[in-house]
């Protein structure tokens, strides 16, 4: 009898550290095609309280710059830069949010249009931002239009939607390879309007 109630125990210790220590998202910041509206050389500029320290972003839309360099998407963490990018024109904008590993306090922040999108998050290792989700390394379908969000689940996924046929890729941090491991979730799912956080 003993035996057996040490068992029960364990399974319930077991059950009750996989519930209360489940990896779940949290969308902590979004700015909506902030980009279609803003004038030549004017930028977003915020900053971020990360595990690191500060992490502060400026993402400017350029003039001169040649319709491939439009857009210069910079970080620096305590001041020392940690990214310097350039994304091309796009035709509604650019989306960015911040997306924060409940279970880990990790963040990381999403820059996305309807031509792709693409996951940074700040890199210990290497010590800089790397894009560990990119739109385009997915299979698609031709001009579905990439999301990459957090639902009401506490999931984070990166969609594909055109008309009837969405596809979804369902990601996990993977302790181990110290990157994202995802699921291929298929098509046939709804538009994430509904379930996006």
């Amino acid at each position: 009898m003993r035996k057996c109630m040490t068992v029960m125990v364990g399974l319930l210790i077991m059950v009750f550290a996989t519930v209360c220590y489940a990896e779940s998202y949290q969308m902590t910041y979004e700015e909506k095609n902030f980009t279609e509206n803003m004038k030549d050389n004017q930028a977003l500029t915020d900053t971020f309280t990360t595990p690191y320290g500060p992490l502060k972003f400026q993402i400017r839309k350029l003039w001169n710059s040649s319709s491939d360099k439009r857009l210069h998407f910079m970080a620096w963490l305590n001041d020392t830069k940690v990214i310097d990018e350039h994304f091309p024109k796009v035709d509604f904008g650019y989306t960015f949010r911040a997306v924060k590993n409940t279970s880990t306090s990790e963040q990381f922040y999403v820059l996305q249009s309807i031509e792709r999108a693409c996951l940074f998050g700040y890199s210990p290792n290497a010590q800089k931002m790397v894009s560990y989700i990119d739109s385009q390394n997915y299979a698609h379908e031709p001009g579905a239009y990439p999301y990459i969000v957090v639902l009401k689940d506490g999931e984070l996924v990166l969609a594909f939607e055109k008309g009837n046929n969405c596809r979804r890729y369902q990601f996990h941090w993977d302790e181990d390879a110290n990157w994202f491991g995802y699921t291929d979730l298929g098509t046939g799912w709804p538009s994430i309007g509904k379930e996006k956080m």
